[in-house]
């Protein structure tokens, strides 16, 4: 048999074959279709011959694909690892660029700013455009306009939580002065930081109640309140969600309050957890009607009483919340407290507090306590209103009051 040009054509020899088994697949492809265009009726002689050209092109086409896969998973190794160094080799170039970085030692003390004190900050406040004016108001007087249905809705038995954006102190003054003219009533202040439940009672049963006995326990107050011949009692609390009235104490003294039948509660919220103050037995001795007043106001009062840097701490808050506590509390209780502020006035600035030993002989030397027992029950309550704190000095715990030596000063000087 002859090829085109007429020379003949020769079978493959047992070395063309072994050559053919190293040599790229992709070229004996080629050459495979080069004899099948040329030899489309050639058959090896002998089947031994046809075996071993199959069983070769098998081997060779495994042991390529073999080839093949083992390159692929050799670069894939090679990136991995290359990704793995780099990653690795950044990791360390970030720390190494930190390692001698220090924390900085500025303070805004540093800037000199000016401080201002509560009346410049309201004044500069009050210079502050405002947008939307036309808006807040429009929804103020829609508002307004539900103040003879709430009333109706708490002479029923209900009482009422506002909830919404914004400011609703405004709005409850707003209600109290329209339709509770003729009716005892209490503003309540819930954000203020010293607030407790107990001053809530006393103001309850001292200036609505007109009682000047002394309590053992909110228990007795209560049943106090639930006794007074009274019709009906309003209590507006601006902030029931307060810092101080955030625990389930205060929240189940203010729920069985609210459930005595001439007290009526209308009540504001503003934390978006605040409901959660309330379980299923809360909420049913509060009786709530929800009402959306989203005015949009600023807190500017409800912010008042937060510490700045930028402000300068005059004290008038602090005075004002020591006489308020104070004022609730029990001649002796006061009698003590006045000894220890007299004493640390004394003492001067430098004052670093006075050991319980040495104090309760003074408060015995003044007939104010007759034990230790009854000191220590004093000085607790004291502590739960933040009138009092303790601190170790060389190695004793001692006893002083959190405010400046000016402040206390004024306080002494006050008719408290």
């Amino acid at each position: 048999m002859a090829d085109v040009d007429g020379s003949p054509i020769k079978s493959p020899s047992p070395e063309n074959l072994k050559r053919d088994v190293t040599t790229p697949y992709l070229l004996r492809k080629l050459k495979q279709t080069k004899y099948a265009h040329t030899m489309p009726s050639q058959k090896y002689d002998s089947d031994e011959s046809e075996d071993s050209m199959s069983s070769a092109s098998s081997d060779a086409e495994s042991s390529n694909s073999e080839d093949e896969e083992l390159d692929v998973g050799q670069r894939r190794k090679v990136v991995e690892l290359d990704t793995h160094m780099s990653s690795k080799e950044n990791i360390e170039s970030y720390f190494h660029s930190r390692r001698g970085a220090s924390t900085s030692n500025k303070t805004l003390h540093d800037l000199q700013l000016s401080e201002l004190d509560h009346p410049q900050i309201s004044k500069l406040l009050s210079k502050v455009k405002t947008k939307h004016d036309g808006e807040k108001k429009a929804l103020f007087a829609e508002y307004c306009r539900y103040f003879k249905q709430w009333y109706l809705y708490l002479q029923e038995g209900f009482n009422i939580v506002l909830y919404g954006v914004g400011s609703k102190r405004r709005l409850l003054i707003a209600f109290a002065k329209k339709m509770l003219k003729y009716d005892y009533h209490m503003f309540i202040n819930g954000y203020f930081p010293n607030l407790t439940v107990k001053d809530i009672l006393n103001n309850i049963t001292n200036d609505l109640l007109g009682s000047s006995a002394t309590f053992r326990s909110t228990t007795d107050q209560l049943q106090y309140v639930k006794n007074s011949k009274h019709n009906h009692i309003f209590l507006l609390l601006n902030n029931i969600d307060g810092a101080n009235l955030r625990n389930d104490k205060a929240q189940q003294v203010l729920a069985e309050l609210a459930a005595i039948p001439h007290v009526h509660v209308i009540a504001t919220i503003d934390h978006i957890n605040a409901p959660l103050l309330w379980d299923e037995y809360k909420c049913k001795l509060f009786n709530w009607l929800w009402s959306d007043c989203t005015t949009y106001s600023p807190y500017t009062d409800e912010t008042s009483i937060e510490s700045s840097l930028m402000v300068k701490q005059s004290g008038a808050i602090a005075l004002s919340s020591m006489t308020h506590v104070l004022r609730s509390l029990t001649p002796n209780a006061r009698g003590i407290f006045k000894l220890l502020a007299t004493f640390q006035q004394d003492s001067g600035p430098d004052f670093q507090g006075i050991t319980f030993q040495d104090f309760y002989i003074k408060c015995r030397e003044q007939f104010l306590v007759n034990s230790d027992a009854t000191l220590r029950t004093q000085l607790t309550e004291f502590k739960d209103h933040m009138l009092i704190k303790t601190r170790s000095v060389d190695g004793a715990e001692v006893l002083y009051i959190p405010v400046e030596h000016q402040i206390l000063q004024q306080f002494l000087e006050s008719d408290f």
